[in-house]
């Protein structure tokens, strides 16, 4: 990848339009809304016309950011502002993760420009950036925005890119975390970054009603001896009847985690009455959660991937016992 040559190509574009939408995945985390708020910071520096789209509900942990209630949650306030513009899709592996009508998306945008950090990216761009060695996508942005906007960085700015790195590395916990995140890091901090305060929104302000449902997973945990699998599930009801968000099932799965003796942990997600997602984390270097993934049409890293799932409940769990052996047997 010749990443200067793209880099240049973004550049041009920015300096070439005047309209801009940028996109999000749905059910987004801090990767994603964070370099969402960065990229829209710094294009309204730039005096651009700008429209954020996140097609799902937006998660309470990230409103502290810049003008997080100014992202739209479809393409209609784009049809009645803009005829053409240059689309941003950010962290979203494939165009599906968007959950929009991407045939719009292609029909009005003059450019689609695809930046994030899964080495499965179906590349839809018309300019893909895809770099699976950084550790975000905000990672790749700040390469961007350092390189030839250094000079307008603000605090908004790298606040944003900083949430994205911070998440994605899980509080710098993650094996993504390396020296060149740390210097990264060490460049957003000379903003005056109130690091507690943000730590304090994401990871220390849950409601109540969340305890509750941690009651309810850690009460449904299963564990495999033999693969070292610990999962555990929420299902939809649960949200209701805790008059919750979907977005407090966040930071679940990192909990089951850090049992003693275990190599993979999954959170089952139920999105509909037989359709459930699956997220699975590991620590350890010799199992590939991507082939666990993609066996079933997912996608993400090595040791954080995700996929969809059809069936039973008891259908699913077992499905996934089963590909986490395999995948256990094939890295040993």
């Amino acid at each position: 990848m010749d990443t200067q040559n793209l880099y240049n190509q973004v550049l041009k574009a920015i300096n070439d339009n005047d309209d801009f939408l940028i996109i999000s995945h749905a059910n987004p985390d801090g990767d994603a809304l964070g370099s969402q708020s960065a990229l829209y910071q710094m294009l309204l520096l730039l005096k651009k016309n700008v429209i954020p789209v996140c097609k799902s509900e937006l998660p309470y942990q990230y409103k502290f950011l810049p003008d997080y209630n100014k992202i739209k949650n479809d393409l209609a306030f784009a049809r009645g502002e803009m005829n053409k513009y240059v689309s941003f899709c950010l962290d979203c592996a494939d165009e599906y993760r968007m959950d929009i009508d991407f045939d719009e998306i292609k029909e009005n945008s003059k450019l689609i420009i695809n930046i994030d950090h899964h080495h499965n990216n179906t590349n839809f761009g018309d300019i893909n950036i895809i770099d699976a060695q950084k550790s975000a996508t905000a990672e790749i942005l700040y390469d961007f925005i350092s390189i030839f906007y250094k000079g307008i960085i603000n605090s908004d700015i790298a606040l944003g890119i900083y949430v994205g790195i911070l998440t994605d590395t899980g509080n710098f916990q993650y094996s993504n975390t390396n020296y060149i995140v740390h210097g990264v890091v060490s460049e957003l901090l000379k903003f005056d970054l109130d690091i507690s305060k943000i730590n304090k929104y994401i990871y220390e302000s849950e409601p109540l009603e969340r305890f509750k449902l941690i009651k309810l997973v850690l009460g449904r945990i299963g564990y495999v001896e033999s693969s070292g699998l610990i999962y555990s599930y929420v299902l939809n009801k649960d949200f209701k009847q805790l008059n919750l968000p979907l977005s407090a099932q966040d930071g679940l799965i990192d909990l089951l985690r850090k049992a003693e003796k275990v190599r993979v942990a999954a959170l089952i997600k139920q999105v509909d009455k037989r359709k459930f997602k699956i997220s699975l984390r590991t620590s350890d270097n010799n199992i590939n959660l991507f082939e666990v993934a993609n066996k079933f049409g997912g996608g993400g890293h090595k040791k954080a991937s995700g996929y969809a799932d059809k069936g039973r409940l008891g259908v699913v769990i077992n499905n996934l016992k089963k590909s986490v052996e395999c995948a256990i047997k094939n890295g040993s």
